[in-house]
Protein backbone atom coordinates (compact mmCIF):
# COMPACT_ATOMS: atom_id res chain seq x y z
CA UNK A 1 0.00 0.00 0.00
CA UNK A 2 2.99 2.31 0.64
CA UNK A 3 4.86 1.30 -2.51
CA UNK A 4 4.08 4.49 -4.55
CA UNK A 5 5.39 6.80 -1.84
CA UNK A 6 8.44 4.60 -1.38
CA UNK A 7 9.21 4.73 -5.10
CA UNK A 8 8.75 8.51 -5.08
CA UNK A 9 11.23 8.85 -2.22
CA UNK A 10 13.78 6.68 -4.02
CA UNK A 11 13.43 8.75 -7.20
CA UNK A 12 13.75 11.98 -5.22
CA UNK A 13 16.89 10.75 -3.46
CA UNK A 14 18.40 9.64 -6.77
CA UNK A 15 17.59 12.94 -8.50
CA UNK A 16 19.02 14.99 -5.63
CA UNK A 17 21.97 12.79 -4.75
CA UNK A 18 24.63 15.36 -5.62
CA UNK A 19 22.84 18.08 -3.65
CA UNK A 20 22.46 15.78 -0.64
CA UNK A 21 26.16 14.86 -0.73
CA UNK A 22 27.09 18.54 -0.94
CA UNK A 23 24.77 19.40 1.96
CA UNK A 24 26.23 16.63 4.13
CA UNK A 25 29.78 17.73 3.32
CA UNK A 26 29.04 21.37 4.13
CA UNK A 27 27.27 20.36 7.33
CA UNK A 28 30.28 18.27 8.40
CA UNK A 29 32.77 21.04 7.65
CA UNK A 30 30.53 23.56 9.39
CA UNK A 31 30.31 21.41 12.52
CA UNK A 32 34.07 20.80 12.49
CA UNK A 33 34.72 24.56 12.32
CA UNK A 34 32.20 25.26 15.10
CA UNK A 35 33.64 22.48 17.28
CA UNK A 36 37.21 23.76 16.86
CA UNK A 37 36.06 27.31 17.59
CA UNK A 38 34.28 26.06 20.71
CA UNK A 39 37.48 24.38 21.94
CA UNK A 40 39.51 27.56 21.34
CA UNK A 41 36.98 29.82 23.06
CA UNK A 42 36.25 27.70 26.14
CA UNK A 43 39.90 26.97 26.81
CA UNK A 44 40.95 30.58 26.25
CA UNK A 45 38.32 31.75 28.73
CA UNK A 46 39.33 29.01 31.17
CA UNK A 47 43.01 29.96 30.94
CA UNK A 48 42.15 33.65 31.40
CA UNK A 49 40.07 32.97 34.50
CA UNK A 50 42.66 30.59 35.96
CA UNK A 51 45.43 33.18 35.47
CA UNK A 52 43.54 35.95 37.26
CA UNK A 53 42.35 33.61 40.00
CA UNK A 54 45.93 32.49 40.67
CA UNK A 55 47.29 36.04 40.75
CA UNK A 56 44.24 37.41 42.65
CA UNK A 57 43.63 40.09 40.05
CA UNK A 58 40.24 41.29 38.77
CA UNK A 59 38.85 39.95 35.49
CA UNK A 60 38.44 43.07 33.37
CA UNK A 61 37.93 41.51 29.93
CA UNK A 62 34.68 42.66 28.33
CA UNK A 63 34.72 39.70 25.93
CA UNK A 64 35.06 37.16 28.76
CA UNK A 65 32.18 38.75 30.67
CA UNK A 66 29.96 38.49 27.60
CA UNK A 67 31.00 34.92 26.80
CA UNK A 68 30.67 33.53 30.34
CA UNK A 69 26.83 33.31 30.45
CA UNK A 70 26.86 31.59 27.06
CA UNK A 71 29.51 29.06 28.09
CA UNK A 72 27.70 28.33 31.36
CA UNK A 73 24.38 27.56 29.64
CA UNK A 74 23.22 23.97 30.22
CA UNK A 75 23.18 23.02 26.54
CA UNK A 76 26.73 24.29 26.04
CA UNK A 77 27.99 22.58 29.21
CA UNK A 78 26.40 19.27 28.16
CA UNK A 79 27.93 19.54 24.70
CA UNK A 80 31.36 20.30 26.12
CA UNK A 81 31.14 17.49 28.67
CA UNK A 82 29.91 14.74 26.35
CA UNK A 83 32.20 15.60 23.43
CA UNK A 84 35.19 16.37 25.64
CA UNK A 85 35.59 19.77 23.95
CA UNK A 86 35.80 21.47 27.34
CA UNK A 87 39.06 19.61 28.02
CA UNK A 88 40.71 20.92 24.87
CA UNK A 89 41.30 17.65 23.08
CA UNK A 90 37.95 15.85 22.81
CA UNK A 91 36.83 12.60 24.41
CA UNK A 92 37.31 10.64 21.20
CA UNK A 93 40.62 12.25 20.30
CA UNK A 94 43.76 10.30 19.48
CA UNK A 95 46.09 9.55 22.40
CA UNK A 96 43.49 10.39 25.05
CA UNK A 97 44.30 8.06 27.92
CA UNK A 98 41.81 5.73 29.54
CA UNK A 99 40.53 6.62 32.97
CA UNK A 100 42.15 4.71 35.83
CA UNK A 101 41.84 4.35 39.60
CA UNK A 102 44.24 3.60 42.42
CA UNK A 103 42.47 1.23 44.81
CA UNK A 104 43.80 -0.22 48.06
CA UNK A 105 42.56 -3.31 49.86
CA UNK A 106 42.01 -3.70 53.61
CA UNK A 107 40.71 -7.06 54.78
CA UNK A 108 39.32 -7.67 51.30
CA UNK A 109 37.46 -4.34 51.28
CA UNK A 110 38.39 -1.76 48.62
CA UNK A 111 39.54 1.62 49.95
CA UNK A 112 40.25 4.88 48.13
CA UNK A 113 41.82 8.18 49.10
CA UNK A 114 39.80 10.77 51.02
CA UNK A 115 40.58 14.45 50.53
CA UNK A 116 39.59 17.54 52.49
CA UNK A 117 39.75 20.03 49.62
CA UNK A 118 39.39 20.22 45.86
CA UNK A 119 42.98 21.43 45.48
CA UNK A 120 44.30 18.36 47.31
CA UNK A 121 42.32 15.96 45.15
CA UNK A 122 43.45 17.81 42.00
CA UNK A 123 47.10 17.56 43.04
CA UNK A 124 46.73 13.88 43.87
CA UNK A 125 45.08 12.93 40.59
CA UNK A 126 47.58 14.99 38.60
CA UNK A 127 50.38 13.14 40.36
CA UNK A 128 48.63 9.80 39.90
CA UNK A 129 48.20 10.40 36.17
CA UNK A 130 51.89 11.18 35.79
CA UNK A 131 52.79 8.14 37.89
CA UNK A 132 50.55 5.71 36.03
CA UNK A 133 51.61 6.67 32.51
CA UNK A 134 54.07 3.77 32.58
CA UNK A 135 51.50 1.33 33.98
CA UNK A 136 49.33 1.32 30.85
CA UNK A 137 52.17 0.10 28.63
CA UNK A 138 51.71 -3.52 27.45
CA UNK A 139 55.00 -4.72 28.98
CA UNK A 140 54.24 -3.17 32.37
CA UNK A 141 51.28 -5.38 33.30
CA UNK A 142 51.33 -7.16 36.66
CA UNK A 143 54.50 -5.45 37.80
CA UNK A 144 55.98 -2.02 38.36
CA UNK A 145 58.46 -0.88 35.68
CA UNK A 146 62.15 -1.35 36.49
CA UNK A 147 65.08 1.05 36.36
CA UNK A 148 65.58 4.33 38.18
CA UNK A 149 62.15 5.62 37.15
CA UNK A 150 60.65 2.33 38.29
CA UNK A 151 62.26 2.68 41.71
CA UNK A 152 60.80 6.18 42.02
CA UNK A 153 57.36 4.97 40.92
CA UNK A 154 57.58 2.09 43.38
CA UNK A 155 58.43 4.49 46.23
CA UNK A 156 55.49 6.78 45.40
CA UNK A 157 53.20 3.78 44.96
CA UNK A 158 54.19 2.45 48.38
CA UNK A 159 53.66 5.82 50.06
CA UNK A 160 50.17 6.07 48.57
CA UNK A 161 49.36 2.58 49.83
CA UNK A 162 50.60 3.28 53.37
CA UNK A 163 48.72 6.60 53.47
CA UNK A 164 45.49 4.88 52.43
CA UNK A 165 45.87 2.31 55.19
CA UNK A 166 46.58 4.98 57.79
CA UNK A 167 43.56 7.05 56.70
CA UNK A 168 41.20 4.10 56.97
CA UNK A 169 42.72 2.67 60.17
CA UNK A 170 43.52 -0.68 58.59
CA UNK A 171 45.18 -3.16 60.96
CA UNK A 172 46.49 -5.57 58.31
CA UNK A 173 50.23 -6.21 58.20
CA UNK A 174 50.28 -6.13 54.39
CA UNK A 175 49.65 -3.12 52.19
CA UNK A 176 48.07 -3.80 48.80
CA UNK A 177 47.53 -1.12 46.16
CA UNK A 178 46.45 -1.70 42.58
CA UNK A 179 46.04 0.44 39.48
CA UNK A 180 42.80 -0.32 37.67
CA UNK A 181 41.66 0.89 34.25
CA UNK A 182 38.00 1.58 33.50
CA UNK A 183 36.90 -0.24 30.37
CA UNK A 184 33.63 0.46 28.59
CA UNK A 185 31.87 -1.66 25.95
CA UNK A 186 32.14 -0.48 22.36
CA UNK A 187 29.15 1.03 20.58
CA UNK A 188 28.99 -2.07 18.40
CA UNK A 189 28.85 -4.30 21.49
CA UNK A 190 26.11 -2.16 23.04
CA UNK A 191 24.04 -2.41 19.87
CA UNK A 192 24.45 -6.19 20.08
CA UNK A 193 22.96 -6.22 23.58
CA UNK A 194 25.98 -5.80 25.88
CA UNK A 195 25.00 -3.98 29.13
CA UNK A 196 26.14 -0.36 29.34
CA UNK A 197 28.41 -1.01 32.30
CA UNK A 198 32.09 -0.45 32.92
CA UNK A 199 34.59 -3.05 34.05
CA UNK A 200 37.65 -2.54 36.23
CA UNK A 201 40.73 -4.21 34.80
CA UNK A 202 43.60 -4.53 37.28
CA UNK A 203 46.88 -3.72 35.54
CA UNK A 204 49.45 -3.36 38.32
CA UNK A 205 49.43 -4.54 41.93
CA UNK A 206 51.93 -3.55 44.61
CA UNK A 207 52.13 -5.62 47.80
CA UNK A 208 54.16 -4.32 50.74
CA UNK A 209 54.79 -5.78 54.21
CA UNK A 210 54.53 -3.34 57.09
CA UNK A 211 57.22 -3.68 59.76
CA UNK A 212 56.45 -2.02 63.15
CA UNK A 213 59.02 0.46 64.37
CA UNK A 214 61.27 -0.86 67.15
CA UNK A 215 60.28 0.45 70.55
Amino acid sequence: MHQPSSNWLKRWLADNRSAIVLFRRRSLYGWMAAHLLFIIIINSVSAYKAYHEFHHTPEESYVVRKLTPFLEAKAIRYYGRYTGAETGYGFFGINVRSNGMLIGECGGTPITADFRSYETSLRFFSMANALTDDFIKPDAHDSLPGGLLGEYNNLVFKNIAVTLFQQHGCVDSTVILSYNVLQFPTLQAVRAGTPKEYLLTKLVTGTYSLTPHAQ
